[in-house]
């Protein structure tokens, strides 16, 4: 009996360790990096919006598969990706495609990793098998995990669409055009410098004075001074919670541009009671 009680009391006592061991806690979110937005769609129509920013617009009518960084429009508490697929419409002539098929993912990517090593947020798919419905918006709200390091938030005022706001916005860009065509690349930077800060900040890479002027002075050697506001049937469009005025034509397309064809999208923000170029 005592024998069989001391081999008891052994067996426990060996497997006391492995009882104790600490079980592996899973990583947790990632606490930085890029928000990545990934797609395909194959015979039917997509568009993708981030915050009210058009990631893809739904004007394309071929096939396409891509990705876009959307650090630049990610708001520090509540986001919303709006995504929409719609039918293709195909002359007669035209042979018939892939069957509808399109994929939306949002990752969250580290420096040197492809998107599909990522961590995965959201995804909607639309296929034969699971089909979504055409032509209405799928709308998806998430939180993150963590802000990209933009200072943008804390300083832009709230805006609110009016005939007031729209005229002050193209007197801006008047003057902000002939700030371009004067060719002098500190002013230039001087009336972009929120940009250039803010945005090397939320992709993670430190702001140098000498690198920009050195691509405004590239810039402007290439294209003189050639640009040109096209102030005539323009679109504002309201971003990211109200902070971020867009503004282009009709189309969509940017209203400064130059003979180069080259083109400036216009993307605003008041702070301080003044216009910025914020992105």
């Amino acid at each position: 009996m005592k024998r069989l009680a001391t081999l008891l009391l052994l067996s426990i006592l060996s497997l006391q360790p492995i009882l104790s061991e600490d079980k592996p806690v899973p990583p947790g979110p990632p606490k930085e990096g890029y928000y990545i937005i990934t797609y395909k769609n194959y015979s039917v129509n997509l568009e993708i919006q981030v915050n009210g920013y058009d990631v893809r617009s739904g004007l394309s009518n071929e096939d396409s598969s891509g990705q876009a960084d959307i650090n630049y429009w990610i708001l520090p508490n509540d986001n919303k990706i709006r995504i929409r697929f719609s039918e293709r419409k195909q002359s007669k002539k035209q042979t018939p495609g892939l069957p509808a098929e399109a994929e939306v993912k949002l990752i969250i990517g580290q420096k040197g990793q492809f998107p599909d090593e990522g961590v995965l947020l959201e995804k909607v798919e639309h296929t034969q098998s699971n089909p979504k419905q055409m032509g209405l918006w799928i709308e998806i709200p998430f939180q993150t995990p963590f802000s990209p390091p933009s200072e943008l938030w804390k300083q832009a005022e709230t805006l609110s669409l009016s005939k007031e706001l729209e005229d002050s916005a193209i007197s801006f860009l008047k003057d902000f055009t002939q700030i371009l065509n004067t060719k002098d690349a500190k002013k230039i930077l001087s009336a972009t410098s929120f940009r250039a800060k803010d945005t090397s900040v939320v992709r993670y890479y430190p702001y140098d004075e000498a690198d920009e002027l050195k691509s405004i002075q590239g810039m402007t050697k290439s294209i003189g001074s050639t640009w040109k506001l096209n102030p005539s049937e323009t679109q504002f469009k309201l971003l990211c919670n109200n902070q971020i005025l867009e503004i282009t034509n009709k189309k969509g397309d940017p209203i400064i541009t130059s003979k180069k064809g080259a083109a400036i999208p216009i993307y605003l923000s008041r702070i301080d009671g003044k216009w910025v170029i914020v992105r």
